[in-house]
């Protein structure tokens, strides 16, 4: 019996020296966190600073006729190639255009034809400018 009793008296200590160890970084994470919220103090809040300006709207969109009959606007392609009445690119432009009036901007447009496309594209891409009202449209070589 002596034998299991000193098995018991060697196993019942507790080594405390990582409770203590985690005990000191507590205390120092504790001690440290006012003063980073102190230093989170000198953000500026929205309502004191100035406003923003306004972004302005490009005055100058561009139209793209391809070869196949695409037209893009600004990059974004519109109507079939086979589309004639074109009203998706007369609904954008007229939004565009409205968009620039509110902000007191004229709307110009610029068709850029390549040489091999169908002349009748371009002469659908004039008629969509004038039923959204866009007085300023030019031609730009491709």
């Amino acid at each position: 019996m002596p034998k299991i009793n000193s098995v018991l008296q060697s196993t019942d200590k507790v080594d405390i020296t990582p409770m203590i160890d985690v005990v000191f970084l507590l205390l120092i994470y504790f001690m440290l966190l006012p003063l980073q919220q102190e230093a989170d103090i000198a953000i500026k809040l929205p309502s004191k600073t100035p406003p923003a300006e306004s972004l302005e709207l490009p005055s100058e969109h561009i139209i793209d006729v391809f070869p196949n009959g695409m037209v893009l606007l600004n990059g974004a392609p519109m109507d079939g190639n086979e589309d004639r009445i074109m009203q998706r690119l007369t609904t954008t432009l007229t939004r565009l255009r409205m968009s620039s009036d509110r902000a007191k901007i004229s709307t110009i447009v610029k068709i850029q034809a390549d040489p091999d496309s169908p002349h009748q594209r371009s002469i659908d891409v004039l008629n969509a400018c004038a039923k959204a009202d866009v007085k300023k449209v030019s031609f730009a070589a491709f």
